[in-house]
């Protein structure tokens, strides 16, 4: 049976949700029709008729995205979804039919369409070969996946990482250039992980200068909980200044570590606490209640600040962190 991906909104913004709630979801306005009902030609009429100036293209392929969703997405079906924050793949199994869902007042949508799943399994996106990660990269919001990539994916779940690894050639190849826009990012991310905790730590006091700041480097020896200052003056002297602690780790960061960097901090500073590996929810409780500013980011935000700046990167910073930019016809 086929298997496939299921793509939770831009930047995976839904997937934290369906996770914790059991669903998959489309969310084309299609005035609740019943579209598990409809033949393909009759949900190919129903996008005209919500979406009238759509080129034919985007009609072919949204109403056949939606036909797949209610029709070729079965019960039992395997299903995939990728939640960036956590560089996770979901595997589900499929167990309700299609059915539409009315909007609540928080939702800011028309309704949506949902089928139930029961979640199976994770493999995290860095035990994956480079050919699997480029296959998981469409742009669609639903798509097929090889049987080759899914035995990938069950293996990673099992703790199997894929034999060679990455591929330097296949990375350089002409294919990243047609990559999406986020599979871009996911493919920084990857490139972002690989780094020393060295040039971790120089890559965020290069995206601070990208910011506008000077920054200075506080050194291993005795660096008291603060890997860089950032300041107006570079000396940290004027305001506002910014303490940075990076914590280059797999895992999350938790509340201990959130207090005792908080706890080093003058009334007067900001602080701006890095961790590649994400945090907790008792760490970010803790980021909110403190007196000064604290900002926290994860893997997923720095790597978005970074290419939204990179246009002012420095060479120290473009040397650590090579990225080309990509244009696509408007």
């Amino acid at each position: 049976m086929t298997a496939w991906i299921v793509r939770a909104g831009k930047g995976g913004v839904r997937a934290a949700e369906w996770i914790s709630k059991g669903y998959i979801a489309i969310y084309w306005n299609l005035g609740a029709a019943d579209i598990a009902s409809l033949d393909k030609g009759q949900t190919k009429a129903l996008y005209k008729k919500h979406f009238p100036s759509a080129s034919r293209q985007v009609v072919a392929a949204n109403a056949g995205m939606i036909w797949r969703f209610a029709h070729e997405i079965g019960e039992g079906s395997t299903v995939v979804v990728y939640n960036p924050a956590t560089r996770l793949y979901h595997l589900a199994e499929v167990t309700g039919p299609c059915a539409f869902v009315p909007p609540s007042d928080a939702d800011g949508d028309d309704g949506s369409y949902h089928r139930t799943v029961s979640w199976k399994a994770t493999a995290s996106r860095d035990a994956l070969s480079a050919r699997a990660k480029h296959s998981l990269g469409s742009i669609s919001t639903l798509f097929a996946v090889s049987d080759e990539t899914l035995r990938e994916l069950e293996d990673a779940a099992k703790g199997v990482a894929a034999v060679g690894g990455e591929d330097a050639d296949e990375e350089s190849s002409s294919d990243v250039r047609e990559a999406t826009a986020e599979d871009g990012i996911e493919r920084i991310k990857d490139r972002v992980i690989q780094l020393s905790w060295d040039d971790m730590e120089h890559l965020v006091a290069g995206l601070l200068r990208c910011m506008g700041y000077k920054t200075s480097m506080t050194g291993k020896a005795a660096d008291g909980g603060r890997d860089i200052i950032a300041s107006p003056d570079g000396l940290g002297l004027e305001s506002p200044r910014i303490v940075v602690e990076v914590k280059h780790r797999k895992g999350p960061m938790g509340a201990p570590a959130l207090r005792s960097f908080i706890g080093g901090l003058r009334n007067t500073d900001s602080g701006l606490y890095v961790s590649t590996g994400g945090f907790t929810k008792e760490a970010a409780y803790e980021a909110d209640r403190a007196i000064m500013p604290v900002k926290l980011l994860d893997l997923d935000q720095l790597v978005r600040l970074i290419v939204d700046n990179y246009d002012n990167a420095d060479p120290d910073m473009r040397a650590i962190l090579p990225l080309v930019r990509i244009y696509w016809p408007a």
